[in-house]
């Protein structure tokens, strides 16, 4: 182990507490029982004027590329950030990689992915006011990381995939995979195997988790109950169709990207007051209200190009088989199709069809789960902690 050092854990805050908030939190208690002197450096990526390196920026133009502005204020403040007098630092979220430093270490979940893996579903789900000018917003944001991304002594990608992106738009191939273990609890669940339960969807209600995928495959499974567990922006739309859904003869294997997820998710209509379906929004829960894991014949995760999975991973460890899609990125490195879980197509048919397997044969579930705990127990914080110090130790080299 190097000698205690004086690291320094470069984190932007969102003003929202998932999963990758948790794995930083794991890492700093992980350095800091190395005998590590650990100092937590926040940039508050929600600036209180429309403004760039204190340069103003007109309210209108501002607003109009809520994607652009922010980002560039607060990749202003890491690259002004003076760190010189720590060992070494450690960035996490986008753009924190561009602080400057000899000994860098990055633990890599994503770009901007607006600007690069996820700028065309973007673009197709309308988001953007014009296209041409978010694309030449791109080239610049794309320009002006990568300097600052070549200067990252190593980075600790999330995933293969993830990995994939640096090499894909940077060129970049100084990463090893690091594989976060679980966030839930203090200690490993014990495994309950498929329970008769309702089936779980646990993600937050945003682009592109694709919870409408769930929402649509529920309806065509009348007889099963579901339940979508976590709030976001979208709730609203999601909810929206799930009443369409109950409340209309449309046909949700029929229904098209763009009538499920891939859309801004604004403009949803009201649902009245005591609406009731087999789909159960239980918005956000603690740690001991996901108790339900232990109730749930299987679990479905459904996001598009995810950059790791930390619910399956909490899923597997609790012995239910996993359904991810095709395209899910980081999902489909933890789940291997008919061992741990079912790899489909993504759309509400494919979901439902895995779904109903998984709950009308019961030995199955029951196999699938057992693979699971075995694959989750290597995903375990004492790996991780090795692959973080292996990093560390590159960049000290």
């Amino acid at each position: 182990m190097p000698r205690p050092l004086r690291i320094a854990f470069l984190k932007p805050e969102f003003g929202v507490a998932g999963g990758l908030e948790a794995v930083v939190g794991q890492l700093e208690a992980i350095a800091r029982a190395d005998g590590h002197d650990v100092t937590r450096v926040s940039v508050d990526m929600r600036p209180p004027r429309a403004a760039v390196a204190g340069l103003d920026i007109p309210r209108n133009v501002w607003d109009a590329a809520p994607e652009y502005f922010p980002y560039l204020a607060g990749r202003a403040e890491f690259d002004r950030l003076d760190v010189r007098g720590f060992d070494a630092v450690v960035s996490t979220q986008s753009p924190s990689f561009a602080v400057r430093h000899p000994r860098h270490l990055s633990v890599f979940y994503h770009h901007h992915r607006v600007y690069y893996d996820l700028e065309e579903v973007y673009l197709r789900a309308g988001f953007a006011a014009d296209e041409t000018v978010h694309r030449e917003a791109g080239k610049l944001i794309r320009e002006l990381d990568q300097p600052a991304l070549e200067g990252v002594g190593w980075f600790l990608a999330g995933s293969a995939t993830v990995a994939e992106r640096l090499v894909r738009f940077n060129g970049l191939r100084n990463s090893s995979v690091f594989h976060a273990g679980l966030i839930v609890g203090d200690e490993r669940p014990a495994a309950t195997g498929p329970g008769t339960g309702a089936v779980l969807s646990v993600g937050r209600h945003e682009f592109p988790k694709r919870t409408e995928l769930v929402v649509a495959a529920a309806h065509l499974l009348p007889s099963v109950d579901v339940a979508l567990v976590g709030t976001g922006g979208r709730e609203a739309w999601a909810k929206a169709l799930d009443h369409r859904l109950a409340t209309t003869d449309a046909d949700p294997a029929a229904l098209t990207d763009a009538e499920t997820w891939c859309n801004t998710g604004q403009g949803a209509p009201a649902v009245p007051e005591g609406h009731r379906s087999n789909v159960e929004f239980a918005g956000r829960v603690g740690d001991d209200d996901l108790a339900r894991f232990a109730e749930a014949p299987c679990v479905v995760a459904p996001a598009y190009q995810e950059d790791y999975g930390l619910t399956a991973i909490e899923a597997m460890a609790q012995g239910k088989p996993v359904v991810v899609c095709r395209d899910g990125g980081g999902l489909t490195e933890l789940v291997e199709h008919e061992r741990t879980g079912l790899v489909v197509e993504p759309t509400p048919a494919a979901i439902a069809a895995a779904i109903e397997r998984l709950t009308s044969d019961r030995d199955l579930a029951a196999e699938l789960g057992a693979n699971g705990v075995e694959r989750a127990a290597e995903l375990s914080w004492e790996a991780a902690a090795d692959e973080w110090r292996a990093g560390l130790a590159r960049v000290l080299a």
